[in-house]
């Protein structure tokens, strides 16, 4: 079944008209949406979505799509969950007959001023005792696959951006996120996995995040297992860079490489109450500049949270601080470049010498790469499980570059000789 456009001509408008769904699509598979503009800003302040893609103890639903939609204006209440207010929300309830998705692809959309979640996927089926809402009694977890978020445009959401939660082997990729987290009265991030296996996200750019209630652009979240954060871009968030969190529950395996993060504000690695294990941290750049403050790595508890940074630059550059506030004894640093931070403990094979990083105001990814000369240049460590390139396509050598380049080190074209300079 195909739910879209036809002919020339703008795009047929669905207008929820104040009621809690605008496109409900319920116990149906084999379906696709697109090029559709779809809002609902009638009775602001209830609850609300854009698109919703419902299985009520339907079993397993296979192959949706949602392409080319333009969302906005979805002026919902501040839940969230399978009965939340969304852009877009993938949603499995009930608890008779075990149900989820399987091959999704949400892709090409713009989802704006939307009030609470942007892209959210959510499952009564999730029951398993890693995460803090356990209920051993629930349904148990069934967690849907071969899902795909690609290429969205989000803007303007009171909470958070793309939440995924209950899958295995999903993949976030080439997303762009800019204001959120913007009018809920909880805590919302960017991008982020809960209760959910082998997630990657990928060269995805997240900003504009609001208030330190999280407000940061990434989170790996509890119950998740197997995360991947690389390639990816933040600046400019209230929050943060990135949250480690695990609350009442557990995670495990997570890798965050080849990243950039440019005046994010208050932290760049937060965590919260409860232990976690192999967390590794490597060969990400993050620069501070003028009037930002951050702490680099904030624990909040003494609980132990087991964290490796390894080959990471952190540059603080005017007014401002870039500190470290350690408690939990499981922080371990070596090989980073640590250019005016304090509090920072013993760094083997680190340095505080300037990497030379090249165009620090420009367009990111390009800028914030290494400059000819760069100390920082083949003064890394080897990491076990690196990827084969970085984010700009370049091989990861051995041994790797501190930071997120990996490349020889650009050289910055001369400015123009004026005539007078020539006389």
């Amino acid at each position: 079944m195909v739910i879209g456009a036809y002919g020339s001509g703008a795009k047929p408008v669905i207008d929820g008209g104040g009621n809690a769904e605008t496109l409900l699509l319920k116990n149906t598979q084999w379906v696709e949406a697109k090029d559709l503009e779809i809002t609902n800003s009638g009775n602001p302040g209830r609850n609300k979505r854009g698109v919703r893609v419902q299985l009520d103890d339907f079993g397993t639903g296979t192959h949706y799509r949602l392409t080319g939609l333009d969302i906005h204006d979805i002026l919902g209440d501040d839940t969230k969950g399978t009965e939340g207010s969304a852009g877009i929300l993938f949603s499995v309830t009930g608890s008779k007959k075990p149900t989820r998705f399987d091959d999704v692809v949400v892709s090409g959309n713009t989802v704006r001023t939307v009030d609470r979640e942007g892209i959210y996927f959510a499952s009564t089926w999730n029951n398993r005792p890693v995460h803090g809402d356990y209920d051993p009694n629930g349904p148990a977890y069934l967690p849907s696959t071969r899902v795909v978020a690609r290429g969205n445009t989000l803007e303007d959401l009171g909470g958070d951006g793309i939440v995924i939660t209950a899958t295995d082997r999903t993949l976030v990729e080439h997303n762009r996120l800019d204001g959120f987290q913007r009018r809920s009265a909880g805590y919302n991030a960017g991008m982020w996995p809960w209760n959910a296996d082998n997630t990657v996200f990928q060269y995805n750019e997240v900003s504009g995040g609001e208030t330190t209630r999280d407000g940061m652009a990434y989170d790996v979240d509890e119950g998740t297992f197997g995360t991947v954060f690389q390639y990816n871009v933040s600046h400019d968030n209230a929050g943060g860079f990135f949250l480690v969190c695990t609350a009442t529950g557990k995670l495990g395996n997570a890798v965050i490489r080849y990243n950039i993060s440019r005046n994010d504000h208050f932290r760049s690695i937060e965590t919260c109450r409860g232990s976690f294990d192999d967390v590794r941290f490597h060969n990400n750049t993050i620069y501070i500049g003028e009037g930002v403050s951050q702490t680099v790595v904030n624990e909040n508890t003494t609980d132990r949270h087991e964290i490796s940074f390894t080959n990471n630059i952190v540059v603080k550059e005017g007014s401002g601080t870039a500190s470290f506030n350690l408690k939990s004894g499981g922080v371990t640093l070596n090989h980073n470049t640590l250019v005016n931070t304090v509090g920072a403990p013993a760094n083997p094979g680190g340095t505080s010498a300037d990497p030379l990083l090249s165009d620090p105001t420009g367009a990111l990814p390009l800028g914030l790469r290494l400059r000819s000369g760069s100390p920082a240049l083949r003064a890394g460590t080897p990491v076990p499980g690196s990827p084969n390139r970085d984010l700009y396509g370049n091989p990861v050598g051995n041994p790797p570059n501190m930071g997120a380049d990996q490349g020889r080190g650009t050289i910055e074209p001369l400015l123009p000789t004026t005539t007078a300079d020539a006389s």
